[in-house]
């Protein structure tokens, strides 16, 4: 099952966690919040391995489920 996920990080981390994605294979964008000190990776379509990895590399506090997908 693949489903829509963002991460929302802080600035301070946002650059460590920039360089380790452009590092792996991954297609994402980044939403910045106008009212929010801080940034939102938005992954497409993640399968569940995808998702493990980004939930070690981000942390649980920043995981959110945006939609599911079981195309």
């Amino acid at each position: 099952m693949e489903k829509n996920v963002q991460f929302s990080v802080p600035w301070r981390e946002a650059t460590r966690i920039l360089k380790r994605l452009k590092a792996g294979n991954l297609r994402f964008r980044v939403r910045q919040y106008a009212e929010k000190a801080g940034v939102a990776f938005v992954f497409s379509r993640v399968s569940v391995s995808q998702y493990v990895y980004l939930y070690i590399l981000f942390g649980p506090r920043a995981a959110h489920a945006v939609s599911k997908d079981t195309r």
